[in-house]
């Protein structure tokens, strides 16, 4: 016989949501999602990782904020920390929205992370209640058109509070998959001194090919992308450091190559080191229509493969690419059930009802 559900410490209408600005509300934060995402890590070096990568550019002056799910008695000047019934981080970003009224317009956007409710303070709805509080406080944000996160918990919770799942697969390329000729192709490697020219680059490309994908775009659908920037990519660099350097404790834990890019067109590819999983994340790829597709495609990947190999990771992944780099390869494209993309449009259209996520990369991870 099942003991019966514990009564919920506290009615809905006795919590709210707050934005938590004290170090020891938020450091609290961490202590009670350490469970979930610090799993391998002692406190003292998961806080330690917090703290780095929430000061990089890319999170300080209040671009990363995290929001608590309290009872409306919690005091933050003096606050019981054991009554943090869940919590939530938030990104603001550079977004870019197109709809065939108005064109391609640079928006904000923010993604959502870190969403984490305490096992004693489950099944009551508090993390429901979290984040349909949430998109009322992101609604009120300036200029903020739309908001992003990545579920680990299916496609279904997510989607009842505003933010609906979009194309979630991968392909995986062993580091001794042997790639196809890549012919007389010349690479620059890509350091963290060229990251802020490749992401503008990468901007203006991407705001070229919304314009053209917006005219064959179904009525009533937005486009929207999360705009690349230097200080994402950085950010995401930075964690890896950190675990090269402070969690593997790696003698030779200098990470110095981020990319490569094709001398001769606007190819290139931008790589994350998984260091703890054992892969490479390609966060970016791109291979320019004029370019050679073969050969591009091999030197990029063969690029990959050996920085890979040089960590002694296992694998390259590339989120949600396109077909025909499937058919060239040779490999398949398969359905991936955890960091589930899913969006939604927080400003209401008369012209735009639906919203499809254009450059669904990795790079708009975080």
């Amino acid at each position: 016989m099942t003991s019966p559900k514990p009564a919920a410490p506290y009615s809905h209408d006795e919590v709210h949501l707050i934005l938590a600005t004290s170090q020891a509300i938020i450091q609290q934060t961490w202590t009670n999602n350490k469970e979930e995402w610090g799993k391998t890590l002692d406190l003292a070096t998961y806080h330690a990782r917090e703290i780095f990568i929430a000061n990089q550019a890319f999170t300080n002056n209040n671009k990363l904020q995290v929001w608590v799910l309290v009872p409306k008695t919690f005091d933050p000047e003096n606050p019981d920390l054991s009554l943090i019934l869940s919590a939530v981080e938030t990104f603001l970003r550079p977004g870019l929205i197109a709809t065939k009224e108005l064109g391609v317009r640079d928006v904000a956007s923010v993604s959502v992370a870190s969403v984490f409710t305490p096992a004693r303070y489950r099944g009551h709805g508090y993390g429901s209640l979290m984040m349909r509080l949430l998109w009322s406080q992101i609604e009120r944000m300036d200029n903020v058109e739309f908001t992003f996160l990545y579920s680990d918990v299916g496609s279904t919770f997510y989607s009842r509070m505003g933010w609906v799942p979009k194309r979630s697969e991968e392909m995986v390329i062993p580091t001794d998959f042997a790639l196809p000729a890549s012919g007389e192709v010349t690479l620059d490697t890509v350091t963290d001194q060229m990251l802020e020219n490749l992401a503008a680059l990468d901007a203006q490309l991407l705001r070229e090919t919304l314009k053209v994908q917006i005219n064959t775009t179904p009525d009533f659908t937005s486009l929207a992308a999360v705009t690349p920037e230097p200080r994402c990519l950085q950010w995401l660099h930075m964690r890896s450091r950190f675990a090269a350097a402070h969690v593997l404790k790696l003698e030779q834990h200098e990470i110095t190559s981020l990319g490569a890019r094709d001398q001769a067109s606007n190819s290139f590819v931008v790589w994350y080191h998984d260091l703890g999983k054992s892969q490479l994340f390609i966060v970016r790829w791109r291979v320019d229509p004029l370019a050679s597709q073969a050969e591009t495609v091999s030197a990029l990947m063969g690029a990959a493969q050996a920085e890979a190999k040089k960590w002694n990771l296992s694998k390259v992944v590339i989120w949600n690419p396109e077909q025909s780099l499937s058919d060239l390869l040779g490999l398949k494209i398969v359905y991936r059930d955890s960091a589930i993309p899913s969006i939604g449009l927080t400003v209401s259209s008369p012209t735009a009802s639906s919203v499809e996520w254009v450059m669904n990369e990795k790079y708009s991870w975080c």
